[in-house]
């Protein structure tokens, strides 16, 4: 399912699920490999809210569910979005008006 980040409903399901139900939920049940190492790559990292990696986990997968990425892109994101102090679900809203492609060309 891709999820509409301005649905009313959105900042709820972001707040009242962790990142493995929204990724479970983003990619139907349907996790390949690849999304799996590229989730694992950020399992241990604390640096930034839940309801904000729910949000970088729908802005990602809403652009390269079903295609095959680089495993490092998920986490170099996730890096970017940390350097930028992304804390709150406003903030994170906000980050993903980026073009996230031209976000990786870096």
């Amino acid at each position: 399912m891709i999820m509409d980040i301005y649905d009313p409903g959105f900042m709820k399901f972001c707040q009242s699920k962790s990142p493995s139900e929204t990724l479970k939920g983003i990619l139907e049940g349907n996790i390949r490999g690849l999304d799996k190492i590229a989730f694992k790559n950020l399992s241990h990292r604390n640096q930034l809210p839940t309801v904000v990696v729910n949000v970088l986990l729908v802005y990602f997968f809403n652009a390269y569910k079903n295609t095959v990425y680089d495993r490092k892109n998920l986490a170099r994101i996730y890096d970017y979005w940390v350097q930028q102090e992304v804390k709150t679900f406003s903030d994170a809203l906000a980050m993903t008006d980026i073009d996230i492609t031209q976000l990786l060309k870096n």
